[in-house]
């Protein structure tokens, strides 16, 4: 993690706040250190750090999930704010210390954000009506006030990390939040219930059933896992496809992959939803695979222009492409029709359909225009690549026509193709230092 400015300020300014919640939760909510308590408190603190070492490391961003929250959590019913709060500063402190090689900012600021994770949920849960208790838990009077205790855990624990990385790496708050937690929201809330379940067991069969709770966290773990892994693997073998095909073609090489690149920044700017996102990213990848077919490889190298013969070939690649898509059955129907339709214009004169306006899919708009900004920018067999000025030239003028007008407006209102210039900058140094060796 870059230490610039920014980020300085916010660790420390997090680690500041972390030991204030600490001392605020001491002073009011203060621990009874019965024996009971004591138990209960170091079950769970063994769980929490058993949790944090099965942690799942997530490509985007560097960044790694755990399901510690969930004895947190369900230390937040049982032991109460200053217990779950030091399990969190304690699980974290002993996993950063003697199990994980970080840098000390990095130690401070992970540490600190569980604290305040942590102090928040507990705090929420006691002011909405929640009463932390060992020896009896109410479904109708303590699961409300757990929800919210839920949502102010994760409301501090991904906005303290995503403000964090965005600062890093000079980049909207919201943009990152979208990256990093939206597509594990879900799951973590999902699995933020079992806390519930766990301190309902621990109430009604006691200490002796905690132990059991780690064979769930396994399996989710596992399963959880071996299902993004197999994502990841997938991807990783269509981007390979891709590059193989692409191989065949110098002026092509890379092409897909920075299409699709560009329609994530494109779909990100727009406000879309992690999923959508990942869909139309996918398309991207995948728009050229019909021309997959050696019959494409001399029109593609071909620098004078084509006969009807061959314009007509062209245009039946998307067509193609499905065709050879619909195999695969693990990809979504708006994949298919992202690719079939990447080829339409706004103002209907496209092909393989003529589609028009708001009826072509949104999917396929955007990677019409990052197809387009790509071909432009890529150098051909018949000229240079074009200047970045030019390309805004050329979106502006077919704005309307060729291309989703509010998606123009937004790529020349946020200057996003320095942003899409960027990328392709280092997706091509990447591809190099991949090749060498």
């Amino acid at each position: 993690m870059p230490t610039n400015r920014r980020v300085q300020v916010a660790i420390y300014s997090a680690a500041v706040l972390a030991a204030l919640s600490v001392i605020v939760v001491l002073v009011v909510y203060p621990p009874d250190y019965t024996r009971s308590w004591l138990i209960a408190f170091g079950m769970l603190l063994a769980l929490s750090i058993v949790s944090t070492l099965m942690a799942l490391t997530i490509s985007e961003g560097g960044t790694t999930t755990s399901l510690d929250f969930v004895p947190q959590l369900a230390a937040v019913l049982l032991v109460g704010p200053a217990g779950a709060t030091a399990i969190a500063a304690l699980s974290e402190a002993i996993s950063e210390t003697f199990f994980y090689k970080k840098s000390a900012p990095k130690k401070i600021f992970n540490t600190s954000q569980m604290i305040l994770s942590a102090a928040a949920a507990g705090i929420a849960f006691t002011l909405f009506g929640g009463q932390p208790d060992l020896t009896s838990l109410s479904i109708k009077e303590s699961f409300p006030p757990f929800l919210v205790a839920i949502l102010a855990y994760f409301a501090v624990n991904t906005g303290a990390v995503s403000y964090v990385v965005a600062a890093a790496e000079d980049k909207p708050v919201a943009e990152t939040w979208r990256q990093m937690a939206g597509g594990l929201i879900a799951f973590d809330f999902a699995m933020s219930l079992l806390a519930f379940l766990v301190a309902l067991m621990y109430v009604w069969a006691g200490p002796q059933f905690l132990p059991f709770a780690v064979i769930p966290l396994f399996g989710l773990r596992y399963s959880y896992g071996v299902n993004y892994e197999l994502k990841q693997l997938n991807t990783d073998l269509l981007r390979l496809l891709i590059k193989t095909i692409e191989a065949q073609d110098p002026y092509t090489s890379g092409h897909s992959i920075r299409v699709a690149e560009t329609s994530r920044i494109l779909a990100r700017a727009l406000g879309l939803q992690p999923r959508q996102v990942r869909l139309i990213e996918t398309a991207a990848l995948l728009h050229d695979i019909g021309k997959i077919d050696v019959v494409y490889l001399e029109i593609l190298r071909q620098k004078g222009p084509l006969n009807p013969e061959q314009r007509e070939l062209i245009r039946a690649h998307p067509d193609r492409g499905v065709d050879i898509l619909r195999s695969i059955r693990s990809l979504h129907p708006e994949v298919l029709r992202c690719v079939r339709h990447h080829h339409e214009r706004w103002d209907g004169d496209g092909y393989p359909t003529g589609l028009a306006r708001d009826d072509i899919p949104l999917g396929a708009r955007i990677i019409m225009l990052g197809d387009t900004i790509d071909a432009m920018t890529t150098a051909r067999p018949y000229r240079d690549p074009l200047p970045m000025s030019v390309v805004r030239e050329e979106l502006i003028k077919h704005r309307g026509s060729q291309f989703d007008p509010q998606i123009v407006d937004l790529v020349v209102k946020n200057d996003l193709l320095k942003s899409i210039e960027t990328s392709a900058s280092q997706l091509d140094i990447s591809a190099n230092l991949a090749g060498t060796g």
